[in-house]
C-alpha cells in the first residue's frame, strides 16, 4: 500500500468546487435546449445546421473538470515516504513551553493572550530553517503538543490547534512544565538546547519550584528564557473565547489575573536566560530567539525530500486540457466535406 502524503493538502479543499461547477454546467446547457426549443423542433434544427454538435460541449467539459482536478492535486504537492535523504545543517534545540490555562483567554493582549501569543510563535517557526522546535502546553499539568522535530510544517498545524480547552485540568503548574521541557531533550548530542517559558506567571503549584527546576535546567546546560504575557494591573477572564461573560470566584466576584513578573524574572535568572514582557505588538519572542541564535550550533539530522510525484498529475492535467482545446464546438466542416469518414461501396 502506498503511503501518499500531501505538503499542500489544504489545497485539496477547491476539488469541492468541482461538483459546483458541473451543476453550473448542466444548467447551462438544460437552458440552452429550452431556449433552442423555443426556435423549433430539435430535429429539424439539427439537419439545418449539421456542423452542430451536443456532445461536444459535454466532452470539453469533462476534459476541462478532469484537467482542473488533476492541477488542483499537483498543487497540493503528492509525495512518498520512499525517498527520504538524511541531510546535516547547524542549529539549536528550542522548546516551547506554552501557558494555556484559563487566564490566557483574557483580553489584555488582542485578541486574547493565547491567540495573540500563538501568532507570535507561529511567525517564529516560519522564520526558522535549521533548528529543532519542540512544543509543551501546560494549565494544571503538562503534556507534549509537538515532540521536538524539524518538521516545521507540522509544527505548526499542531500551534495553530492549541485552546484553552485542550486540558481540562485547570492550574498552572510552571515546575512540573519546565520540568517535562528538560526531559524532553537529547544530550547525546552537541546541539544548545533552549526552553522558552510563555506565561503570565500565575503559579497556582508551588511544587515543584519553577525556580528550583530552571537551576536545574542550567546545570544541564538547557538555558531558560521567560516571556510574560498579560497586564501587570490584570484582567477578568472569559467564560469562553469572545464571551462577554466572566469566570468568577465561590463568592460572585469575578476574578482577575495579573501577570507576575517578578517570578518570571526569578526563574529566568536561575535558568541562566532573559525575561522579557509581552505585548500586542511585540511578542518579545524575536528578543528571545536572538539571545539563542548567539548560542553555538551544533549539527542538526534532518530528513528531507521525499519522493514528490505533482509531476504526474500535473503532465496529465496538461494533456487533458490540451485535448479539450483540440475538441471543436462544432464538427469541423472540412473534414466532414473531404468524406474521408464515410463508407464506399467497393461494388458500385
Amino acid at each position: 500500500m502506498f503511503d501518499v502524503q500531501f505538503a499542500n493538502i489544504e489545497y485539496l479543499y477547491l476539488l469541492l468546487l468541482l461538483p459546483v461547477m458541473a451543476l453550473g454546467f448542466l444548467l447551462y446547457m438544460r437552458r440552452r435546449r429550452k431556449a433552442l426549443e423555443k426556435i423549433g423542433n430539435i430535429k429539424t434544427l439539427k439537419m439545418l445546421s449539421p456542423e452542430a454538435s451536443t456532445s461536444r460541449p459535454i466532452i470539453r467539459a469533462i476534459l476541462a473538470a478532469m484537467a482542473i482536478a488533476l492541477l488542483i492535486i499537483a498543487v497540493a504537492r503528492p509525495r512518498m515516504g520512499s525517498k527520504l535523504k538524511e541531510t546535516t545543517s547547524e542549529g539549536n534545540e528550542i522548546m516551547i513551553v506554552l501557558d494555556v490555562s484559563n487566564s490566557m483567554r483574557a483580553t489584555d493582549m488582542y485578541p486574547s493572550r493565547l491567540e495573540n501569543i500563538k501568532n507570535a510563535i507561529l511567525n517564529l517557526v516560519r522564520k526558522l530553517s535549521t533548528d529543532r522546535v519542540g512544543l509543551i502546553i501546560f494549565a494544571g499539568s503538562a503534556y507534549v503538543q509537538v515532540p521536538m522535530t524539524t518538521d516545521l510544517k507540522a509544527s505548526e498545524f499542531f500551534i495553530q490547534a492549541v485552546s484553552c480547552d485542550m486540558i481540562s485540568e485547570q492550574g498552572t503548574a510552571l515546575g512540573d512544565a519546565l520540568n517535562l521541557a528538560v526531559k524532553s531533550f537529547n544530550y547525546e548530542d552537541n546541539l544548545s538546547k533552549a526552553i522558552i517559558l510563555v506565561t503570565d506567571g500565575e503559579n497556582h503549584e508551588p511544587e515543584p519550584d519553577p525556580v528550583q527546576i530552571a537551576k536545574l535546567c542550567a546545570e544541564k546546560g538547557v538555558v531558560v528564557h521567560t516571556i510574560g504575557v498579560g497586564d501587570v494591573r490584570g484582567a477578568p477572564i472569559p467564560v469562553k473565547e469572545g464571551s462577554n461573560d466572566f469566570i468568577k470566584d465561590r463568592a460572585g466576584n469575578v476574578v482577575v489575573t495579573k501577570l507576575d513578573e517578578l517570578s518570571l524574572q526569578k526563574i529566568a535568572q536561575a535558568g541562566g536566560g532573559i525575561y522579557v514582557k509581552a505585548s500586542t505588538s511585540n511578542s518579545g519572542l524575536s528578543t528571545v530567539y536572538g539571545e539563542i541564535a548567539k548560542m553555538e550550533k551544533g549539527e542538526v539530522l534532518q530528513y528531507a525530500e521525499f519522493d514528490e510525484k505533482f509531476v504526474v498529475p500535473a503532465l496529465f492535467s496538461l494533456i487533458f486540457f490540451v485535448t479539450a482545446c483540440f475538441v471543436l464546438k462544432r464538427k469541423n466542416r472540412w473534414i466532414r466535406r473531404s468524406g474521408i469518414f464515410e463508407h464506399k461501396d467497393d461494388n458500385l
